[in-house]
């Protein structure tokens, strides 16, 4: 039986390859051609768009992006490819908040270097959420993203945890009703039973430890989820489908945002230090 990605990077990371990032070059963030940046938005803090596909920030990203943009008023949006991002970054952008793109590649297919590249990127999101205190969204790929990070499992939609491509592509696609199973502030004007846009063959198996469950359906239980300390969510579904300023997804995105607004005011207050000495930190000892 072939081996997950969920357990082999973790053993190939453990071999000491993480050093990697210690010499990785200066990251450039990609910064979509949406206008310039004018006088009156230069001193507002930029987020940051990671995009997890392989090649880099493929449609579904892009798309995700401009709604995130539209609905934040902020378009400083910058984009980096996840071998990109280590926590000196992270410091020196000071991020509003960070979104994890959807992804269509079954996370198995992360070998090699790449491999390497997306634990070092897992390692910098959990230190960013619990230490640096930056709100972070997930949605689809970036919501299995958020769960592996934090030691959840992910895997294809009713198969074997151990199966890879090509593996039964059982997919859940359409409008998909989902159910609340707690109440959160990112329910906001949204109906107990509310639809939502649903693309995947991958899954979260079982939630991370220090994650609840927010919303389920039937074929894909674990939907929405929240870490429990942070504004730090995860959507298996695609809220940003849907233009409609009513939409459940738009009222998600809208609702999120929010959040993250009141808990950088009142808690983060875009402090600029960093984590101190982490062992994947570059230039730690």
């Amino acid at each position: 039986m072939r081996s997950a990605f969920y357990g082999r990077v973790l053993r190939a990371a453990s071999l000491g390859i993480v050093l990697i990032v210690l010499c990785w070059p200066a990251a450039r963030a990609e910064v979509p051609a949406a206008g310039g940046v004018n006088a009156e938005v230069a001193d507002i803090h930029p987020w940051m768009m990671v995009a997890l596909t392989p090649d880099g920030c493929a449609g579904g990203c892009r798309r995700l992006h401009s709604v995130v943009r539209d609905l934040s008023g902020n378009p400083r949006g910058l984009i980096y490819h996840f071998s990109q991002v280590t926590l000196d970054l992270i410091a020196e952008i000071q991020p509003e908040f960070i979104i994890l793109s959807p992804q269509g590649t079954p996370w198995c297919r992360y070998t090699g270097h790449r491999a390497v590249e997306l634990q070092n990127f897992l390692w910098t999101l959990v230190a960013a959420v619990e230490q640096m205190h930056v709100p972070v969204l997930g949605v689809c790929g970036g919501h299995q993203a958020l769960s592996l990070a934090f030691g959840g499992k992910v895997g294809p939609i009713r198969a074997g945890e151990d199966d890879c491509m090509p593996y039964t592509r059982d997919r859940q696609s359409g409008a998909v009703t989902l159910t609340q199973t707690s109440p959160d502030p990112i329910f906001a004007g949204i109906e107990d039973q509310f639809r939502i846009v649903q693309s995947h063959y991958d899954e979260v198996k079982a939630l991370p430890t220090n994650f609840t469950l927010l919303a389920e359906d039937k074929v894909s239980p674990n939907q929405i989820i929240r870490h429990r300390e942070r504004p730090v969510y995860g959507i298996q579904g695609h809220p940003e489908s849907s233009r409609s300023s009513n939409s459940p997804g738009t009222k998600l995105i809208r609702n999120f945002l929010d959040i993250a607004a009141s808990y950088n005011k009142a808690v983060r207050a875009f402090i600029v230090e960093k984590p101190r000495l982490l062992s994947f930190q570059k230039g730690a000892h």
